[in-house]
Order: C-alpha cells, then structure tokens, then sequence
C-alpha cells in the first residue's frame, strides 16, 4: 500500500520570468510605418536607442541581441534596400517588433516527472527526474516548461531552482527524422535507454 506524505515543497508562478517573442502587427501599413519610422534615424541615433534597449532589457535575456536578429527576419521582406542596412539598423528593427511575455503569470500547474536521462553523480538510492509544467499567461497562451530534481533514499524531493533566462523554441513545421541519425544522437550524447530502444524498432526509417 502507498502512503502519500505531504512536504513542504510549493511551486509557484513567478510573473517576472519572461520570455522575448516576436510581435508583428497584423496589417501592412502599421508594419511599414513602424519601419519607415526606424530608417528616417541618423546611425547615432540608432546606436544610442539600441544601448538603451539592451541595458533595461538585456539582463533579463540570455541573448536579446539574437532574438532581435530573428525577429526582423520576419519581416525583412516589407524592408526597401535590405540589403544595404547596417547590422544595428536590423537589429533595432528586429527590436520594434519583439514584446516580453510573462509566460506563467497566471498559473503553473500539472507536475508531471519521469526518470532523467543523466543518473550521475547520485548517492546511493537516488533519482534525478525531470519535471514538465503547464504554464499559462497573458491571454491564457499555455507552455511546457521543465525542472529537474531529485528523490533521495530516504523518499525527500529536492527541487533545481527555474533558469532565470527562458527561450522559446525555434519551431520546425512537420519535420521529418532518419531514424539513424536520430538515435546516433541520442548514443552521442548518452541517453539511450531501452525505451527508446524499444520505440526505434517501431519506426520506419524516416519518421515524423
């Protein structure tokens, strides 16, 4: 029989953590004129707002600079002469369109944990799991976030404390995977395990 015990561990959401995504108006004109407004200033100009933006900003972000540098790819093509801006006037482009969002601001919630991949370094009797989370924030936008931990023997649950710096995924439209390289990758990096074994055999040589 099992015999739930109660810690004292709380989990909670944490509205200052965000992310920087990008943000892009959805007509035309608006895009334009925010671009037009961007051009019409002297490269001092530029380089002066820039480092505004990334000391109030930059702290908060691993990188800001390569989410900026992403961000204006998405819209380059509504750019005249893109090709001739310089590497700040793309990336204080790329900043007009980015936003912060606070993606746990209002709940964190379904804890779920499975053994870690990495059993090193542990006491005897001890598991490393990872946790995933469902976080939901502004505009109730929900995301998968992920903690580790580990259960000692003696059945205690320590917690990692949440990165400070948080990045959302590059996403890749229906992708599709060889199955040999797929799992060399996981041989690689030493996290082959016998479910995965398992699930290999399963798959054709390509997969989705």
């Amino acid at each position: 029989m099992i015999h739930p015990v109660s810690t004292d561990i709380h989990i909670r959401p944490d509205s200052s953590r965000v992310m920087v995504r990008s943000f892009v108006p959805g007509d035309r004109s608006s895009i334009l004129r925010i671009i037009e407004r961007a051009m019409a200033l002297t490269a001092q100009e530029v380089d002066e707002r820039l480092a505004l933006l990334s000391h109030q900003f930059g702290e908060r972000h691993k990188d800001i600079a390569r989410a900026w540098r992403r961000h204006y790819d998405h819209v380059r093509h509504h750019v005249p002469h893109e090709q001739s801006l310089t590497s700040a006037m793309r990336h204080y482009i790329g900043a007009l369109f980015s936003g912060e969002y606070a993606f746990e601001s209002a709940a964190l919630f379904n804890p779920s944990i499975v053994p870690h991949p990495d059993q090193s370094g542990l006491q005897l009797g001890e598991l490393r799991f990872v946790m995933s989370l469902r976080a939901t924030g502004e505009g109730h936008i929900s995301s998968i976030e992920f903690r580790t931990g580990v259960i000692g023997a003696d059945h205690s649950i320590t917690i990692g404390e949440a990165s400070r710096h948080v990045t959302a995924p590059l996403l890749q439209t229906n992708p599709t995977f060889r199955r040999s390289i797929f799992f060399g990758k996981l041989r690689e990096l030493e996290i082959e395990n016998p479910w995965a074994e398992a699930l290999m055999q399963s798959l054709g040589d390509d997969f989705t």
